[in-house]
């Protein structure tokens, strides 16, 4: 198996809508995937996180790359200052705080 988490912040308040229309959108992607094992949404620290658990790296890969979640990566640089994404072979589904905790270690190193 294989997670993916991303934190992003957003550049201005009025990008909200927009921002979360189109994550909202990639999020029902993710959980209407039979290879996406896991998908959530949380706020932690400013920061808005997505976390999600695949079945392999080419699952991954295929929801990255279409619909809604590839539409919401390119309007992402537009929309948002921090835009970090980090990903890691798991045995099961890691919670929210075993997530951000390898997340901050990863990106902060990374920087």
């Amino acid at each position: 198996m294989l997670a993916a988490i991303g934190g992003v912040s957003l550049k201005h308040w009025y990008n909200a809508p927009e921002f979360f229309w189109r994550a909202g959108h990639a999020y029902w992607q993710a959980k209407g995937d039979p290879l996406c094992l896991h998908a959530a949404v949380f706020r932690q620290d400013g920061l808005y996180f997505s976390l999600s658990v695949w079945h392999d790296i080419e699952a991954m890969l295929t929801y990255a790359q279409c619909g809604p979640h590839r539409r919401v990566m390119l309007a992402a640089d537009r929309l948002a200052d921090v835009n970090r994404f980090h990903h890691f072979p798991c045995i099961g589904v890691p919670t929210s705080e075993q997530a951000i905790q390898i997340w901050r270690q990863n990106v902060l190193v990374a920087e």
